[in-house]
């Protein structure tokens, strides 16, 4: 009786997992497997395939630099004259970002960019080899992405190379955006060239000793048959303007390896030549592609390959010669010069007044051996000769009498 009762107390003492071995097996699968889960979580799985990491940032983002190009090399005439720096990045064009794009030259921030166009001109300190980067930061200024350093070059030469070093002068520049800020113009043709008023006119001889004050243009661009352009030996161009009362003043100095024209007159448009187009009234023809009565389009030459004097031909819209026109020039081995005045009375449409905006293009014609136009280079991104909504933009601004600005600072600085 007594072992009867205790293999029955021995059966009550049996667990419940020796009944059910396999439980404890699936809980520790169960356990392994949710350990997994959540390493694997926690590591891409680059990780267990030796893939390099890319992060979302840098397949979101792309940002390269439109100017400077590489090895690009800009001949600088004068200390006022600037560098074009561009910067494409189609997110960033196209999406309300909060970011910005920083630019450096030799590791030297030079620009923080935060809403489109990316663009603003640099001024090189000398001669030399630059380098050129930018990067997208976030508003915490966590980089999220960053180009290559861009090499390029400035060189300065000419004949007012050596001149007095730039007046800094931020009430210009303040200026300047306080215009655009306000004013309507084909911002995506082109950066806007400024002309300064000048209280002495420039001497119309050849000669660029008067135009140390005024701003420089040099970002030509290949516009018409550019399949011909090769490099900025073969044709490139340095441009300067200013204005008063009575005239609009210019110099331009082209580089060009072979010069050729052969014609004169209403024909100098077929031979190396340099054309400046102007829209009077470009608010008014914003969205007007075609010529009218307050266009002008004025063609003018070096001189033809006999040794003519320089001279220039109003081909739109009096299809006549420029009347009252002071005209200079030299020509070389490696290229031309022309400077010239144009009395506003041949423009009655237009006002010469401080903020006066013009539609505006100037273009190198380029002709090298040929018996007709090789190559076209203009101010302007894109340019058609019967298109005014390919022009860029001319401001009239008065900045002051800088010429008697600097004779003033530098008799000051003399005198401490």
């Amino acid at each position: 009786m007594i072992n009867y009762k205790n293999k029955k107390n021995n059966k009550l003492k049996t667990f419940f997992l020796d009944k059910h071995p396999y439980i404890p097996f699936i809980i520790i699968v169960c356990f392994a497997f949710l350990i997994f889960f959540i390493i694997i979580n926690h590591l891409s799985l680059d990780f267990f395939s030796a893939k390099q990491v890319t992060t979302s940032e840098e397949e979101k983002f792309e940002l390269y630099i439109a100017s400077p190009t590489k090895n690009q090399t800009f001949e600088i005439v004068s200390t006022n004259e600037t560098i074009p720096i561009k910067i494409k990045s189609k997110e960033l064009e196209n999406n309300n970002y909060n970011y910005t794009i920083k630019v450096f030259i030799d590791d030297s921030l030079v620009g923080n960019l935060k809403e489109p166009p990316f663009e603003f001109n640099w001024s090189p300190p000398e001669t030399g080899i630059y380098n050129i980067y930018a990067e997208i930061v976030d508003e915490h200024d966590k980089s999220l992405y960053s180009t290559e350093k861009i090499p390029f070059s400035v060189n300065f030469s000419g004949e007012i190379a050596n001149q007095p070093i730039k007046i800094e002068n931020l009430n210009i520049e303040e200026k300047k955006n306080k215009i655009l800020e306000k004013a309507q113009y084909r911002s995506q043709n082109a950066s806007p060239i400024f002309a300064y008023k000048c209280y002495t006119s420039p001497v119309i001889d050849g000669n660029l000793d008067d135009w140390e004050f005024f701003e420089k243009f040099t970002y030509f661009n290949p516009t018409i048959k550019k399949e011909n352009y090769t490099n900025a030996q073969d044709c490139s161009g340095v441009f300067s303007s200013c204005w008063d009362e009575n005239n609009y003043y210019f110099f331009i100095k082209v580089t060009d390896d072979v010069y050729n024209q052969p014609f004169t007159t209403n024909l100098i448009n077929k031979g190396d030549s340099v054309v400046l187009v102007f829209d009077s009234e470009l608010e008014k023809d914003f969205n007007i592609p075609f010529l009218n009565n307050d266009d002008y389009e004025i063609d003018f030459s070096a001189g033809d390959n006999s040794g003519s004097s320089a001279e220039s031909f109003v081909r739109w819209p009096s299809n006549a010669p420029l009347r009252n026109a002071v005209i200079a020039s030299k020509k070389g081995s490696g290229g031309y010069i022309i400077e010239a005045s144009i009395p506003w009375v041949n423009m009655p449409t237009a006002t010469a007044l401080d903020e006066t905006i013009f539609g505006f293009t100037v273009s190198i014609l380029d002709t090298d051996n040929l018996e007709s136009t090789e190559l076209v280079i203009s101010s302007s991104k894109q340019f058609d000769f019967n298109n005014v909504s390919t022009l860029g933009t001319l401001i009239l601004i008065d900045v002051g009498d800088l010429a008697k600005e600097t004779k003033e600072t530098s008799s000051t600085t003399n005198n401490q």
